[in-house]
């Protein structure tokens, strides 16, 4: 691909080789400022107005140098070297055809030469050619800058538009027109050429009634609005409709477009997300036809396609359009994205905020810079999928709120829908209803799965199976796996057992049919000769109090109140019995129909005092768990206490190893969903306290993570539990995380707020230990906030109570009086305190400690001017934290090595180091010590 720069649409840039995401707002603004004005120079006073407005802080200039300093780093080498500066300003130069809006300009004088001498299909090929550059509406980052400029390009697209249909109209390519040109004129309802386009659409398709009355609503509208009549053109148009006489013909092409070179690519990432269709999937030839039909490419221009399948639970819509989505997949490069939107079952549905967020970091956005606003996020998702070509599977959906901000406007993507619900009021290119297999197709299905010998022998015991199953796939599939994993049955003895159930009849109806397919499976392992099948039943009834989310085989050992082995042997059970699916290597889930079905029958069968016991176990190991990956990321922090000896034998439970920091955050990533259920149910079950340790436990999760929100509120859910039940320690620990969190956000008012309130909880349980992390983290927090007096208060009294603590090593209270001066401001007596620590680290052959303080030791002598000392003891914490694999530590130790050097006047070391630490930061999304790093790095080239 070669160097691309585009303003039409959110600011993109492609040096050629990889996509240069560009997320600092203000690098945004000055680069798009640039790019209106390409390969000329642009004033100091111009960029500085683009900034901070009409009135720039006396510093701006200075901190426009180094603001430009840093989006060149953010070019990268292969354009750094573009942005120039000119004495008075800076300049940007791109080639004529690197920069999108220059490229369009281009077509667009084509396209209007071509206009004037009616060489229509010249007009039609470089306008499409032209609109495909835009990725989606105005240019909201040229608007910010240029509201004029950005309006200029808005006004010009329109022009592209209505010419691309004068186009369409004279070659009378008139099919599909129409729904475009609906959406636009209700857009803009007093643009009289998208209005006289629209009426020649409909009387092309013989629809003349309603071309007539989009004349009237036209009419209506300018007279109300403006008091005039609608143009000359309009009324002309009017008139030939109603004198019905024949409509205009084609234009005949002279000769085909000379070939058009094609617009630049989009920068996407490729998700490939579409799960394994069923290996059995037999029959359905017409609707996969179908769907082959309409998941066609279609133009840029046209509406994208969405295709929705409906049906009954059971009735295989998921397995159709998997096997469809697959086997027309290489038909969008792009990407193919999928979600289950969770429309029916016991799990809470998904909501279009948090699939279009989703959806936009798979599509390649940053996380940082995903809209917080759910509207927001709808736009610039459809924006990135009409200049893609991508498919999308919408699995499950119950409505059309749900679903409609999930589908993109105009492009060449395609969505195809699930659902049990016709959803009527949802435009799509065409439905697909989903009934019962034929005779043929259940026969073949059930061939597939218990053996071709095996149907032969007995044909009327194998049509008496189909009936029971009514024609559902996965009744027929989770019926005839019994048989196939039983040689010694016959065909008739599986059709006895389905008509001695007292539910047959049920298997004529929507959800009931699926039911009693479960039941017999069910009832299969109730009655089965072996412990272990009869375990396996135990436990499917009880992976029903937790339905929706994904078990190991640890969690489901705690649910059990069994070994993990044990659990393993069970798992393979279910799997094996079509009633649990692997989802991934060691995980196993539901479908929702099956987690409906378990709930069903733990509350049937199981007494409430062992549905609690059993819930309480599963609380008790996510508790275990979360503290185990804690202690795995953050091994220096104060541990949380215990739970109090009540219940379940926590210290049995087996929790998942971490081999390093990144495994532990990479499986609290993954289990955050179930992690924030677990604080929900523990407050319905009474046990607050393993909520509010749950919460608190995703400390070092949250020190990564913070920035987006998630752990926030489930620290705010745990606490209004603790309140609820007047839990002072619990209250205590989770104002302490969220003074954290708002620290790490930088807003120093609610950080102060809470740290005190949980020194105040602190000092009421009586926790020593904890009030001086508190007051520690008071001070550090007014320190912050300006009110350095009140700060010495706080890390004096902090002082006083490291003295008096006597449950830590020598060297612990040694590192934390260290922590305590350097605060205060005392460096030779924190200098003292670490190197006074750092033995006592190093006789404990505590590796982790001793590379905090010899990192502390470092910082304290950079600050007195000792650098050569500092670079030593820097560089010794830097080794040990790499050994270590803690990435947040690296980056630290690297960035304050950096700063070291360069105060030194080693300015190639100090630009070695911080490359390096901002590689690393943005790998793992570090983003305080990215930031850190960047602005080094404009200090270095400035």
């Amino acid at each position: 691909m070669s160097v691309a720069f585009g303003v039409l649409g959110p600011l993109t840039v492609h040096d050629g080789v990889e996509p240069r995401p560009i997320t600092s707002p203000t690098h945004r603004l000055l680069l798009t400022r640039l790019l209106l004005d390409p390969n000329r120079p642009v004033g100091v006073d111009a960029l500085l107005a683009v900034v901070w407005g009409e009135r720039p802080p006396r510093t701006a200039v200075a901190s426009l140098h180094n603001h430009v300093a840093r989006l060149r780093r953010g070019l990268g080498p292969r354009l750094e070297d573009r942005l120039t500066s000119t004495g008075s300003g800076y300049q940007l130069r791109v080639g004529e055809d690197e920069l999108d809006s220059s490229v369009f300009a281009g077509r667009l004088q084509r396209a209007r030469s071509a206009h004037g001498g009616q060489d229509w299909p010249t007009v039609a090929a470089e306008t499409v050619a032209a609109l495909a550059l835009w990725r989606g509406g105005p240019p909201a980052d040229s608007a910010a800058v240029d509201p004029a400029e950005a309006a200029r390009l808005s006004e010009l697209r329109l022009q592209a538009l209505e010419w691309r249909f004068d186009a369409e109209l004279a070659l009378g390519r008139h099919h599909g027109l129409a729904a475009e040109l609906t959406g636009l004129t209700a857009e803009f309802p007093l643009r009289e050429s998208f209005h006289r386009q629209l009426m020649l659409a409909l009387w092309h398709g013989d629809r003349r009634a309603d071309a007539l009355a989009v004349y009237r609503t036209l009419r209506t509208a300018l007279v109300e609005e403006l008091g005039l009549e609608p143009d000359a053109a309009v009324q002309r148009t009017h008139r030939e409709i109603l004198a019905g006489g024949p409509r205009p013909a084609p234009t005949r092409p002279q000769e085909p477009a000379a070939a058009l070179p094609p617009a630049p690519p989009a920068l996407p990432t490729a998700p490939s997300q579409l799960p394994l269709a069923p290996a059995d999937f037999t029959g359905r030839q017409s609707e996969l036809d179908a769907l082959a039909l309409y998941l066609r490419p279609g133009e840029p221009g046209d509406p994208a396609r969405v295709v929705i399948v409906t049906g009954m639970g059971g009735v295989g819509k998921t397995a159709l359009v998997l096997h469809g989505a697959h086997a027309v997949r290489e038909d969008f490069p792009d990407g193919q994205l999928y979600a289950d939107l969770r429309g029916f079952g016991l799990s809470e549905a998904r909501t279009p905020h948090d699939l279009l967020g989703r959806f936009l970091t798979d599509l390649g956005v940053p996380g940082r810079t995903v809209p917080a606003d759910t509207d927001d996020r709808a736009a610039l998702y459809r924006s990135l999928l009409a200049e893609r070509q991508v498919l999308v599977v919408l699995d499950n959906a119950r409505d059309g709120r749900q679903l409609v901000p999930l589908l993109p406007g105009t492009g060449r993507s395609a969505v195809v829908v699930t659902s049990r619900h016709k959803l009527a009021g949802v435009q799509c290119s065409t439905r697909i209803p989903l009934g019962p297999l034929s005779a043929p197709e259940q026969r073949a299905l059930l061939t597939s799965i218990c053996g071709a010998e095996r149907v032969e022998a007995e044909p009327v015991a194998a049509g008496q199976v189909m009936a029971a199953c009514a024609g559902l796939p996965l009744a027929l599939r989770i019926a005839g796996s019994r048989l196939a994993h039983r040689p010694a049955w016959r065909l008739s003895e599986l059709a006895r057992r389905l008509g001695t159930s007292s539910r047959l009849q049920a298997l004529a109806v929507d959800h009931l049919a699926v039911r009693e397919a479960f039941s017999f499976s069910y009832a299969s392992l109730l009655a089965g000769d072996r412990p272990q099948e009869r375990e396996a039943a135990r436990a499917f009834r009880l992976l029903g109090l937790w339905p929706s989310h994904p078990h190991s085989a640890e969690s489901v050992a705690a649910l059990l109140g069994t070994a993990v082995d044990e659990a393993l042997d069970v798992l393979d059970t279910l799997v094996d019995a079509h009633l649990l699916d692997v989802a991934a290597p060691g995980r196993y889930r539901f479908h929702d129909l099956l987690g409906e079905f378990a709930a069903e029958r733990v509350h049937a069968e199981e007494a409430e005092p062992q549905r609690d016991e059993a819930l309480q176990r599963l609380l008790g190991w996510y508790t275990s768990a979360v503290s185990a990956a804690n202690s795995v990321i953050t091994p220096l922090a104060l541990q949380i206490p215990a739970v109090d000896a009540t219940g379940p034998d926590w210290e049995l439970f087996e929790t998942p190893e971490h081999a390093d920091e990144d495994a532990a955050l990479e499986w609290c990533g993954q289990e955050l969903a179930a992690i924030r259920t677990a604080v929900r149910r523990a407050g319905e079950l009474g046990r607050p306290d393993l909520a509010w340790r749950m919460a608190s436990a995703l400390f070092g999760y949250g020190l990564t993570y913070w920035w987006n929100g998630e752990w926030t509120e489930c620290l705010y859910e745990a606490l209004a539990l603790a309140r609820a039940a007047d839990d002072l320690r619990g209250q205590a620990w989770l104002h302490g995380r969220l003074g954290v969190a708002y620290g790490l956000a930088r807003q120093v008012e609610p950080c102060i707020e809470h740290v005190q309130q949980a020194y105040e909880f602190f000092v009421a349980v009586g926790d020593l230990a904890a009030q001086r992390v508190a007051m520690t983290n008071l001070a550090s927090a007014l320190n912050q906030a300006g009110e350095t007096e009140r700060a010495g208060e706080w890390a004096a009294r902090a002082a006083e109570l490291e003295q008096q603590l006597a449950d830590r090593p020598d060297a612990a209270r040694l590192a934390s009086l260290g922590d305590l001066n350097f605060r205060k401001g005392d460096f030779a007596a924190a200098e003292l305190a670490y190197r006074e620590a750092i033995a006592g680290w190093r006789e404990l052959d505590s590796r982790s400690q001793l590379s905090l303080a010899l990192y502390n030791l470092g910082d304290t002598l950079r600050v007195q001017g000792r650098t050569d000392e500092a670079v030593d003891a820097l560089l010794e914490a830097l080794a040990i934290r790499r050994d270590l694999g803690s990435r947040g530590n690296v980056a630290d130790t690297l960035e304050t090595l950096a700063r070291t050097h360069f105060e030194r006047g080693d300015h190639h070391a100090a630009r070695r180091y911080w490359s390096e630490a901002l590689e690393l930061a943005r790998q793992h999304g570090l983003t305080h010590f990215a930031r850190l790093s960047e602005e080094g790095l404009a200090q270095v080239a400035s």
